[in-house]
């Protein structure tokens, strides 16, 4: 994320100073992990942008993926190095803006989740995310993701419909699966577009 995202890298660190992490459900998101648990993937490179805590890095990490995880505060990269070290398996952990990464992730990832980073940058960023998406994708790469649709003009985190998937993603993924999932935690029911997007 970047300084005009809505929220600004210290806004970010001070929920973790605070330990105020309202968004974290403590778990893996329940629709990512059904669908991990429901279909084999090869078990290659996976990223995981703005991963906080990290929930879905362990559990990948735990199910045998080489995981690249990236978040620009402090405080989120080093409870996940914590969880990492809880849970006894390894992850590169990068403290980074997303959208300062370089070269050497092009082509990198055959496996991208995504839970609750597109919903916390700006709207305006959206082009540049599923630019920088599809380049570090490789080709026939997958983008899992789930979608906060609020339903809210401001944010974070910002509304996202499934109009604005189809606008974003159309060009360089195919859309192979797109729809209201009936498999989220209960304070989210009703709020997530699951999404199964493969790099062209």
């Amino acid at each position: 994320m970047t300084e005009n995202s809505g929220y600004s890298k210290e806004d970010w660190q001070k929920h973790y100073e605070e330990d105020d992490l309202r968004w974290d459900l403590g778990e893996v998101s329940p629709p990512l992990r059904h669908f991990l648990e429901s279909n084999p993937i090869s078990k290659g490179r996976a990223l995981v942008p703005g991963c906080g805590q990290g929930h879905e890095v362990v559990y990948l990490a735990l199910n045998g993926f080489t995981v690249t995880a990236i978040d620009y505060t402090k405080g989120a990269t080093q409870k996940l190095a914590r969880n990492l070290a809880r849970s006894r398996v390894g992850a590169e952990v990068i403290c980074a803006n997303f959208f300062n990464l370089g070269l050497e992730h092009k082509n990198r990832y055959n496996l991208m989740l995504e839970q609750t980073f597109f919903c916390a940058i700006h709207p305006t960023l959206r082009n540049r995310y599923v630019d920088l998406v599809s380049r570090f994708l490789k080709p026939g790469g997958f983008l899992v993701g789930v979608f906060y649709e609020t339903g809210e003009e401001d944010g974070p985190p910002f509304n996202t419909t499934r109009d604005h998937i189809l606008k974003h993603f159309s060009g360089p993924f195919l859309i192979e699966q797109l729809e209201k999932t009936n498999r989220s935690a209960e304070r989210r029911q009703g709020k997530e577009w699951f999404a199964v997007l493969r790099r062209r």
